[in-house]
């Protein structure tokens, strides 16, 4: 898909060494490819001042190293840069991550209230679930917790009414118009509908974080046997979760 020129982000200056690049309030699938190949327009830039580059779904925030003497100056050149970029010099390698899923009856406490809701059966429910592949608009929450788009239409279910105080790590839900995983035990309101073995964050890898933004990410249902072993096989060998890393 070919970035929109016509989107121009806003510029604010957020401390001495962090500039923020606004988007606007727009969240489309568009607005995530011209994020995305902003980002690759700043990591091409790429100076020894330049710390980190994080997306959102509406901004990019950019940081520095040490303070920044004209942040205007960056400024004016980024967007100068921007303004005259091609297509073909910001080629976005994207990633796909499959996620397997258990959605056990042990793990989808709250399948039979999404059928209620829905009119679905749970074998659907599944299948429209992991029959959708995810864009990661961005992590944020926890560490290493995704925000998913698009969830389809016919999923979107209320949060809790009243949220759960414990959710466990790898917990797989729904929420409004948004589906996503619990990297951590966390308190939650979204729908339990399964479970995965894979720890989007661990301090034994080499990468801590699994997924990152501008991923996609595809979930593939298991069953309990499979979950267990490979839950068993993951801690042995925390590296072992690249398998599922597809560049």
């Amino acid at each position: 898909m070919n970035c929109n020129k016509q989107i121009i982000p806003h510029a604010m200056v957020m401390n001495e060494q962090t500039i923020r690049f606004d988007f606007g309030p727009d969240t489309s699938q568009e607005t995530f490819h011209t994020i995305q190949q902003f980002c690759q327009l700043v990591e091409n830039d790429r100076n020894h001042l330049l710390e980190e580059v994080v997306p959102s779904n509406k901004t990019v925030t950019v940081f520095y190293r040490k303070e920044l003497l004209n942040p205007r100056v960056i400024i004016e050149e980024l967007l100068t840069k921007w303004a005259h970029r091609t297509d073909s010099a910001l080629v976005v390698n994207r990633r796909t991550i499959e996620i397997p899923v258990c959605y056990d009856a042990k793990f989808s406490e709250d399948i039979p209230r999404i059928c209620d809701h829905t009119g679905l059966t749970r074998d659907e429910v599944i299948a429209i679930h992991t029959g959708t592949s995810y864009k990661v608009y961005m992590i944020g929450f926890l560490p290493g917790f995704p925000y998913l788009g698009e969830l389809p239409e016919v999923l979107h279910v209320p949060r809790l009414e009243k949220p759960r105080l414990s959710v466990l790590k790898g917990t797989v839900g729904i929420g409004g118009t948004q589906t996503g995983i619990y990297p951590l035990e966390s308190p939650g309101g979204w729908n339990i509908i399964g479970r995965t073995p894979l720890d989007l964050y661990c301090l034994k890898r080499v990468e801590p974080f699994l997924i990152r933004a501008g991923d996609q990410l595809q979930f593939r249902s298991i069953c309990l046997k499979v979950f267990n072993e490979l839950k068993e096989e993951l801690a042995r060998e925390p590296e072992m979760i690249m398998q599922f890393v597809k560049e």
